[in-house]
């Protein structure tokens, strides 16, 4: 039932139960404590009142001259007493309105301790009991008695009252709860109407900020904070969305066009061989934009799905240089490694292997005919260095902040007569990022670049 409705209308209805509750348990207390303080008054009146006809008593030299009229003396209406003699708990004496249903158990009167009172709750009646030896000559036992009229009238006075106070404070209380959960929730219905009016199209609009650093407030930063992240995504999905189908759409419509073209008459086999070479070399820029948009697509809990191990750098080196050799070979470029110091890593060595690949083609890619690469390896400092210098073309000043980004090519004739995606530098700039470590771009036009890539020694994974 309760799932049903609003936190609004939960809230209420919760605050409404406990307040019963609460409401009740204090009714009960007051109703409590208030027969307590009724009883404790009426025991104490009749105490003194039973202390002063004991002295009367015990003024006399004869019960029968007793004079019971206390009730007139002390105002205190009604008055039952009776005096009554130990050994067979008859009466001596009594005042004439002495009720006939105030009964006695005669083990409770032999068991009263001498010249102490006691109070017992008998039908409608509080009965008070002394027992005093009278001038030594015999014990007789003092009975007061009283309705318990006092406090039935109080206690229905203060039902009455209860059944009259509560109702309005429950009134006052549900008005006031739902007043208060209305103000508390009205921040919350506000940003909740200005969510409405975000959608996917338009993600720059951001909810109203207030000064206070209340929780609500916090809320509203922390959905500005995502919003700021999702317009970031949603740029970044659209902008890498037109990148790939710009990059996709080129070899396709080559491939089309080598097709149509092969078709519209007949072809000597060198020719078709020609154009299936063609098509095959475009497919296989596809294939690899594909794989490698795919990796880039990827978070980082997908990539990494081997554990960690213990990996040796200049095993790395050596494995990745030797994966690139037949591509440098065939661009005329030597490779040498100078391995100056390695060390003992914890990482992941296909990952690893796969960014120092994408530094070499790049490498290969942008270098003379006839030159040479240096791959070296060394400490220095906190961190492990491994540098790939090549002796090319160099990168402009301005754009080496930007090979990075997706599909960025310094030179994209040339970069697309190598098989190249323009998505190496992002895979290798993602893979270092996942080892927490750096790189470093040192260029000059018409000279060469170095590509330096560091790791932190102390691996803090």
């Amino acid at each position: 039932m309760t799932n049903k409705l609003s936190i609004k209308k939960k809230l209420l209805l919760y605050s409404f139960l406990i307040q019963i509750i609460i409401l009740a348990i204090f009714s009960f207390s007051l109703y409590k404590a208030l027969e307590i303080s009724t009883l404790d008054k009426l025991q104490a009146t009749l105490k003194v009142i039973i202390l002063d006809v004991t002295d009367d008593l015990l003024e006399k030299e004869q019960i029968s001259a007793v004079t019971l009229d206390e009730e007139k003396e002390y105002k205190f209406e009604p008055l039952f007493i009776r005096i009554l003699d130990n050994n067979n708990h008859e009466k001596l004496i009594q005042t004439s309105n002495f009720p006939e249903d105030i009964e006695h158990n005669d083990n409770y009167l032999k068991n009263l301790e001498l010249n102490t009172i006691t109070f017992e709750e008998q039908n409608n009646y509080l009965v008070s009991r002394i027992k005093i030896d009278f001038h030594k000559e015999k014990i007789v036992i003092i009975e007061i008695a009283t309705t318990k009229e006092i406090l039935t009238s109080t206690l229905e006075d203060i039902l009455y009252i209860l059944s009259f106070i509560l109702p309005i404070v429950l009134i006052f209380s549900i008005l006031g709860g739902n007043f208060l959960i209305y103000k508390s929730f009205l921040p919350i219905e506000n940003i909740l109407l200005e969510l409405k009016q975000i959608n996917a199209k338009d993600l720059s609009a951001r909810l109203k900020s207030n000064k206070n650093k209340d929780e609500i407030n916090q809320l509203v930063e922390e959905v500005n904070s995502l919003l700021k992240r999702l317009e970031s995504s949603f740029e970044k999905i659209s902008q890498f969305s037109s990148d790939a189908s710009h990059e996709l759409k080129t070899p396709l419509t080559i491939i089309r066009g080598e097709i149509e073209v092969a078709l519209r008459k007949e072809r000597s086999i060198d020719e078709y061989k020609s154009i299936l070479n063609s098509s095959l070399n475009e497919i296989i820029i596809i294939e690899k934009t594909i794989n490698d948009l795919l990796f880039l697509a990827k978070n980082e809990k997908d990539i990494l799905i081997d554990s960690q191990e213990d990996i040796y750098f200049d095993e790395i080196i050596d494995e990745s240089i030797n994966e690139v050799k037949s591509f440098a070979k065939l661009n005329q470029i030597e490779i040498n490694f100078i391995l100056e110091d390695t060390i003992e890593y914890k990482g992941y060595s296909n990952l690893l292997k796969i960014a120092l690949k994408n530094v070499l083609k790049n490498a290969i890619q942008f270098s003379h005919k006839n030159s040479q690469i240096i791959v070296k390896s060394y400490k220095k400092g906190s961190f492990f260095e491994i540098s790939v210098q090549d002796f090319g073309i160099g990168i402009e000043k301005n754009e080496q902040i930007k090979i990075f980004e997706k599909f960025y090519r310094t030179d994209k004739s040339r970069n697309k007569n190598s098989g190249g995606t323009g998505l190496g530098m992002s895979i290798l700039k993602k893979i270092v990022d996942i080892h927490k470590g750096k790189i470093n771009i040192h260029s000059k036009e018409d000279t060469g670049t170095t590509i330096t890539i560091s790791f932190p020694i102390e691996n803090n994974f």
